[in-house]
């Protein structure tokens, strides 16, 4: 019986320390919220930046053989196809809430054997609720002009 008697001196330093976890979690917590977040959003830059990156190399491409396809699946060849090439281009952006401004430049001129060059820029915001954290994210591609452009689509006036 002595033995239940004696009460061992740890338990009551252990219902002093009961709320310690919950306080270091409190505390820890906005950091890690944070960092969770910041990789998130690195993230999505990232995603952005491929899928501008991928379109620009589509646009040069589409730009040095005079030709790209069209909503309804036919193939501009000619002049006035709705959408032009730098409408066509946006809208082929595949990530959610990206909406670049396409430009189409001439650096030599557009004779065949010639750059043109296709550049995409959009705004990108690391903390959008707040409004900071703004980026300008950007893609270029370069090619060689294989086939004379004619009328079917004209140089950007931002070059």
């Amino acid at each position: 019986m002595a033995r239940q008697e004696s009460v061992p001196s740890g338990g009551r330093k252990r219902d002093r320390e009961r709320g310690q976890a919950m306080v270091e979690l409190v505390l820890v917590s906005p950091l890690l919220f944070l960092l969770v977040g910041g990789i998130i959003q690195f993230a999505l830059a990232l995603n952005y930046w491929l899928d501008m990156q991928r379109l620009a190399n589509q646009g040069a491409r589409w730009a040095v053989v005079a030709r790209y396809p069209l909503p309804d699946g036919s193939m501009c060849i000619s002049s006035g196809c709705d959408p032009d090439l730098q409408t066509a281009l946006a809208l082929q952006a595949q990530s959610e809430g990206l909406h670049p401004v396409v430009s189409i430049c001439f650096p030599s001129g557009d004779a065949v054997g010639n750059p043109v060059r296709v550049r995409l820029e959009t705004d990108f915001s690391f903390v959008p609720i707040l409004g900071i954290g703004t980026v300008t994210l950007g893609a270029d591609a370069e090619m060689r002009i294989e086939q004379p452009r004619g009328t079917v689509y004209e140089e950007s006036p931002t070059c």
